[in-house]
């Protein structure tokens, strides 16, 4: 997932115009994306648009990357307040001692996946032995756990890493059999007819995408990450209601995206919003057994290192301090 950064951070249209909310100036926050700008981003912009942010007291500005390994480490260090990325590399990085966390589960189905032709013949993730499969270097780990799930070794395959920014292209050319990434991209790579395995199907069903944030700052600003929080995921679910109105607040930012493809991108995500595990729990709040099954799965398959309680990569504080958020149920 990535792309080139913008050389231009844009800040959030309707997120306080002047610096004021109520009377009161907005306190700024930068957000990190996990992915270049696309329709996945929408749902931040259209919780920009309806005033959600402003009714916090923030005024947010949003940077995309080219991946979760960047956003982690620019919110780790200091370089954005707050970020998303996707939970196996969070996992990862935290059992390497990145002192972020994730405050809420955004995406809670794993939306991974082998993108496979439609006239391969291939039909399961079994069947991708022998076949050489596109992916990038930060997810790489994360396949070999996922074809553990479906009985296949990390030798049964060929792996061909590829930069971010040339994973759909390495396989639109034909150049290998299958690719591992998010079916979100099935926009991007319908040049080539497509089917995609999910990898949830073999058994390896980690959380998707969390919202996260240095320790530090959840420890000494608690109640301007619980205000981010709530404002973006209600905007997920306003995003949900009226997918059409998310894509016109992302477009008047980015004109130059397609709406066509942002609209089918954005539709993808919020396919994976909560994961059989989160169903009648307030939507946001992570799941115990979903992290720790993953954890216990990149362990197994991937060689993690790190604690084996899925509780030491997450903190649900948010949710169970206080009255919680108010943004529903998944």
């Amino acid at each position: 997932m990535g792309g080139l950064v913008v050389a231009a951070v844009l800040a959030v249209a309707g997120c306080g115009g002047g610096g004021q909310a109520g009377g009161k100036p907005l306190t700024k926050l930068t957000y990190r994306g996990p992915f270049v700008t696309s329709g996945a981003d929408a749902p931040l912009y259209y919780a920009a648009k309806l005033g959600y942010y402003e009714q916090e007291g923030l005024e947010v500005e949003i940077r995309d990357s080219k991946g979760s390994t960047q956003a982690i480490t620019d919110v780790g260090n200091g370089g954005s307040d707050v970020g998303m990325a996707a939970v196996t590399n969070l996992i990862t990085a935290v059992a390497q001692g990145q002192q972020v966390t994730g405050v809420a589960t955004v995406l809670g189905r794993t939306s991974f996946g082998f993108f496979v032709p439609k006239d391969s013949g291939i039909a399961s993730i079994k069947d991708l032995r022998g076949k050489s499969i596109a992916v990038t270097a930060l997810v790489e780990r994360n396949m070999y756990a996922a074809l553990a799930g479906a009985g296949l070794a990390e030798s049964d395959v060929r792996a061909v890493v590829a930069d971010p920014n040339a994973l759909i292209t390495t396989y639109v050319s034909g150049k290998v059999d299958a690719m591992y990434t998010v079916r979100h991209f099935a926009p991007q790579a319908a040049r080539r007819p497509s089917n995609v395995l999910m990898q949830s199907d073999a058994g390896f069903n980690p959380p998707d995408y969390a919202l996260i944030v240095s320790k530090g700052t959840l420890g000494e600003r608690p109640e301007v990450v619980r205000g981010f929080v709530r404002a973006t995921l209600r905007g997920f679910q306003a995003a949900r209601r009226d997918p059409e109105a998310a894509i016109d607040a992302i477009l008047a930012e980015h004109p130059q995206l397609d709406r066509g493809q942002s609209l089918g991108t954005l539709k993808s995500v919020l396919d994976f919003m909560c994961s059989p595990a989160q169903r009648g729990r307030p939507y946001g709040e992570s799941s115990p057994s979903d992290w720790s099954n993953t954890v216990a799965g990149l362990r197994k398959a991937a060689g993690l290192q790190g604690p084996a309680d899925g509780r030491a990569y997450f903190d649900n504080s948010l949710f169970t301090k206080g009255n919680g958020l108010g943004t529903g149920t998944c």
